[in-house]
């Protein structure tokens, strides 16, 4: 049993994964987004930010401050599923031993931004972070998104990192998944 990290575009399906990757096994589940959020707002000098398109410094700085957290977690009996939506291919592989960790990216590539509104708009509530934003906001977040799942699947391609595209249903991506 390896550690696993996901990671991927907002709203593509990563906590969906972790769960499905978790059951029936012991692994500790650490959403790293929650840590990213409280950096931006209390150590604004580190420039991890926690924006919904993936910022490009922070996801270095981020990946940099994970480095060390990844040695550690290399030297523990028990296992790890760290997702997180702020972090791009590039910066993170350096750090993360294959005969290790397990690595997953997941985006939406092969979708309209109408279409993926649509489906958010379906199961969205109260809690998520689209709830309260208009129609028009998340269609122009929906487009940059899409766009970075593409440079996402083309970064995964040139480092050998398994990419999930979402696109068609996050929930059958998921499923596929062994």
């Amino acid at each position: 049993m390896k550690n696993i990290f996901i990671a991927g575009v907002a709203r593509s399906g990563k906590s969906t994964l972790a769960k499905k990757l978790k059951e029936g096994k012991e692994y500790n589940h650490i959403p790293l987004d929650y840590f990213t959020s409280s950096l931006k707002h209390n150590f604004p000098d580190t420039k991890i930010v926690s924006n919904v398109v993936i910022d490009p410094l922070s996801s270095k700085n981020l990946s940099l401050l994970l480095s060390r957290v990844i040695e550690i977690m290399n030297n523990q009996e028990e296992k790890f599923i760290i997702d997180s939506a702020h972090v791009l291919p590039q910066d993170i592989i350096k750090y993360l031993d294959k005969d290790k960790w397990d690595i997953y990216f997941v985006g939406y590539p092969n979708i309209p931004a109408e279409e993926k509104l649509a489906i958010i708009r379906k199961y969205d509530n109260e809690f998520d972070w689209t709830f309260k934003k208009s129609d028009e906001e998340l269609l122009d977040i929906l487009e940059q998104l899409i766009e970075l799942s593409k440079d996402i699947e083309s970064e995964c391609k040139k480092h050998n990192i398994n990419f999930i595209d979402t696109s068609e249903s996050i929930t059958k991506s998921v499923n596929e998944i062994n």
